[in-house]
């Protein structure tokens, strides 16, 4: 054998062996990132604190990268607004008085401002004159690249982890991604689970057709109302409607009764899907022919002709209005304008009642 063929056969063999030695560090590293992904599904889907996660990921990550430096932020979507999450003697000089990041890099707003890109790797970043607001940063540190995950929640805000690697102890750039990509899809189960737990409490509260709120969500709520017109001497009504359609209720046209009730009340004032013929509102009022009022404006409202084809408001609605502090318990409002409006004797219009007795305007409530 020739030397030249020896010398090829050698270099051969140490290429084999640095590949080897790689596939190794690779299957160790995956090994160790992966290694307790059970116990973190298992902590997502029983619906830990978001804080207690996004910690947990944070320890994970950093002892997945033991000789990088991991830096946690979290930007708006229009990425003018930007936090540290974990504040620590080595991100303190980026910070101002008020623990703000006193400049943020260009090539950070970029990629947080890039969605359809989770990841990015940039090298050489001293030079790099997107990095220079923190070139002093980056200098005192060592750092000579910097590999960097974002993921949005969903409610407006960018959670990114930006991982600086020293000249010193550097791991090849695919192993940091290969982990920031992992740490994107813990995010993303995280935030899939938050929304998802809204979607549940929604569902729970409000009616899926109308997004009015259930009977027991209104109940609750309008409680509170009376307790807190009570502490302040304040007034409220609540109005029971009855829809006189006798035909099967259709979906299009529950939706645009109760549209035109939530934009007849203010956004603090609460409406109910009682039961396929009754709708309820609760509302705060400083006078008694406020109440009233809404009646009316609703009635208005629904007299539009684009409502012309909609047969169950066509049909019309019998309205109850009983009052606080007339009535000093919920059960009391609820059952006074029930039957108020059964008064009416399901015809359309609108019945108030005041210390037991029927009336068609407040006006009446002393001349009588």
């Amino acid at each position: 054998m020739s030397i030249d063929s020896s010398n090829t056969l050698l270099s051969e063999h140490q290429v084999l062996r640095s590949r080897i030695a790689y596939l190794e560090k690779e299957r160790d590293f995956i090994k160790s990132l992966y290694g307790d992904m059970p116990h973190i599904i298992h902590a997502i889907s029983k619906g830990s604190l978001l804080s207690t996660l996004l910690d947990e990921f944070k320890h994970k990550l950093e002892a997945q990268l033991p000789n990088a430096y991991c830096l946690f932020l979290v930007c708006d979507k229009s990425c003018l607004h930007w936090d540290v999450q974990y504040k620590d003697a080595t991100n303190t000089p980026l910070l101002s008085s008020q623990s703000k990041l006193r400049a943020v890099p260009q090539g950070l707003i970029t990629f947080a401002a890039s969605p359809s890109c989770p990841t990015r790797f940039d090298d050489h970043i001293a030079q790099d004159a997107d990095w220079q607001p923190w070139a002093e940063f980056i200098a005192d540190n060592g750092f000579v690249d910097v590999s960097m995950s974002s993921v949005s929640d969903g409610q407006g805000s960018i959670y990114l982890a930006v991982v600086f690697q020293p000249e010193t102890s550097r791991i090849e750039s695919d192993l940091v991604t290969l982990a920031l990509e992992c740490y994107v899809s813990w995010l993303r189960a995280i935030f899939e689970r938050e929304k998802a737990d809204q979607l549940l409490l929604e569902d729970s509260h409000r009616d899926p057709t109308t997004g009015l709120l259930r009977r027991f969500s209104f109940e609750n709520s309008f409680n509170i109302v009376l307790k807190d017109s009570r502490r302040h001497f304040l007034r409220a009504a609540l109005l029971s409607l009855r829809i006189l359609s006798s035909a099967k209720i259709q979906e299009k046209e529950l939706v645009e009764l109760a549209e035109v009730m939530r934009k007849t009340v203010r956004d603090n004032d609460l409406i109910a899907y009682f039961d396929e013929h009754e709708l309820v509102m609760g509302i705060r009022i400083q006078h008694l022919e406020d109440a009233e009022v809404v009646a009316s404006k609703l009635f208005a409202s629904l007299g539009s002709p684009k409502f012309a084809n909609n047969r169950l408001i066509q049909d019309g609605l019998s309205i109850g209005i009983a009052f606080y502090p007339e009535h000093s318990s919920l059960d009391g409002l609820y059952r006074a304008a029930n039957a108020a409006a059964e008064v009416l004797n399901r015809s359309t219009g609108v019945r108030l009642e005041f210390h037991g007795e029927y009336y068609q305007s407040s006006a009446d409530f002393y001349t009588q």
